[in-house]
């Protein structure tokens, strides 16, 4: 299902019997990267055709690249195609949900939610795609967006409203999803909260700091250049620290030696035992990725001796999903976007990805 390049073209006939794709063939760098055509994707049973407009870039992509091993990551299969932030138009659906009823309609602009479950099971059926033993993520475990044509479940799709542009609807499904996981549904933030983004120029950590905002905490936040700081601080941040610098101290020093309530971590490895140290007695550190390193220097009794909690917050559930898609539709929530490059400048957006130049996201217009 969804990943077959060699597979036989049924398409109405405005649908192209080849495409434009970045293809992965071989583990790297950026220069790995290779334009091909190659043949359009049909969508089979419970799937849909959608033609690309745009697709942000996440940490996934530089993962599937360079071809990332260990717990929890998984295998990648080559050839692939990655990209898993995905607007577009639905161009047609597979063959048992032709003509359905309450879908959008053939045209119509949706945005993809990349996590896939069986659908069968107890997490499933509670709307916890990321919980199901089944659990893959459209454009890591199937070929992705970074193409003119992707196929993905029907059920995952919904309607994006005509005022909302691609490129904006592009940077928030997996950065907005996972942020409100971990603020709303996870650390369950609240007005007299004080907490701490590490990483908060980044696609993720930007939406961390503007949703705890919007939910009334009082945000810190560590980056690394004025520049950055300065735009967390326009999402919200009250007080921003130099992630080269010392940090762990101002942060308590800004606290008056108390600490703060959470903490949010994506980094990973370099910076996770500072933050365990940022947290009060009974704090939360909720953990969302590890781009830096998963293999952190721990002390166990900093955790237990202080009451303290880490969390795990990975791809929210359908809930967390359509609460902040519904807000961002609103404009109550604006991810940031760094820049939107053209398909053809993949390389160069990827390198200001892995080598962190952006705030916000890296968008890519496909077409």
């Amino acid at each position: 299902m969804l990943k077959n390049d060699s597979i036989n073209i049924i398409k109405p006939n405005q649908v192209t019997d080849t495409m434009k794709a970045v293809v992965i063939r071989e583990h790297g760098g950026p220069e790995v990267l290779n334009f091909e055509s190659i043949a359009t994707p049909v969508p089979g049973p419970g799937e849909v055709l959608i033609k690309v407009e745009a697709t942000a870039l996440n940490h996934l992509d530089i993962f599937a690249r360079e071809g990332l091993k260990g717990p929890g990551v998984p295998e990648i299969t080559l050839p692939h195609i990655s990209g898993v932030d995905i607007v577009g138009t639905v161009e047609y659906y597979g063959p048992q949900l032709q003509g359905q009823k309450g879908g959008p309609a053939r045209g119509e602009r949706v945005i993809i939610n990349p996590a896939i479950g069986c659908n069968e099971c107890r997490f499933c059926r509670r709307g916890e795609p990321s919980m199901c033993p089944d659990y893959q993520i459209l454009g890591e475990h199937f070929w992705g967006g970074l193409a003119e044509y992707v196929v993905a479940p029907a059920r995952n799709i919904i309607p994006v409203p005509a005022h909302i542009p691609s490129e904006m609807a592009a940077a928030a499904p997996v950065v907005y999803t996972t942020a409100w996981r971990g603020v709303m549904t996870v650390a369950e933030v609240k007005p007299s909260d004080v907490i701490l983004v590490v990483g908060a120029s980044g696609g993720l950590g930007s939406a961390q700091v503007e949703i705890a905002t919007a939910a009334g905490a009082t945000v810190l936040g560590i980056a690394s250049t004025e520049e950055k700081r300065q735009k967390a601080c326009q999402k919200g941040a009250v007080a921003m620290f130099d992630s080269n610098g010392d940090w762990e101290a101002e942060v308590m020093e800004w606290t008056n030696g108390q600490g703060v309530s959470a903490a949010f971590d994506s980094v990973g490895a370099p910076t996770l035992r500072k933050s365990l140290r940022c947290l009060e007695m009974g704090g939360k550190i909720v953990l969302s990725g590890a781009t830096a390193g998963d293999s952190p220097d721990l002390s166990i009794r900093e955790i237990y001796q202080r009451h303290r909690q880490i969390l795990g917050a990975p791809m929210g559930n359908w809930e967390d999903f359509l609460q902040v898609m519904n807000l961002i539709w609103k404009g109550k929530l604006h991810p940031a976007i760094h820049k939107v490059y053209p398909f053809e400048e993949i390389v160069e957006a990827q390198r200001d990805l892995e080598e962190r130049k952006h705030f916000g996201k890296i968008v890519i217009r496909i077409s």
